[in-house]
């Protein structure tokens, strides 16, 4: 199965790391490959977690367009 971690830096430094299809899996770290190794272990623990209760997960994402902010 293939995931997307989205990664990004807040004003103040840290970095917020998430999985795009488990939104519930996401991490605040100082470093950005702190932030990925755990947002990483989290998501295995979710999928564990998730095994363990045969509770098959099946990511469904959806796209879609939003106006860029500067010509508004």
């Amino acid at each position: 199965m293939k995931l997307h971690i989205s990664l990004f830096q807040l004003p103040d430094g840290m970095y917020v790391a998430t999985c795009a299809e488990i939104p519930m899996c996401q991490v605040l770290r100082k470093n950005k490959g702190h932030a990925m190794q755990d947002v990483k272990k989290l998501i295995r623990r979710f999928l564990e977690e998730r095994r363990a209760e045969n509770r098959p997960f099946v990511p469904e994402l959806h796209e879609f367009e939003v106006e860029d902010a500067s010509s508004v």
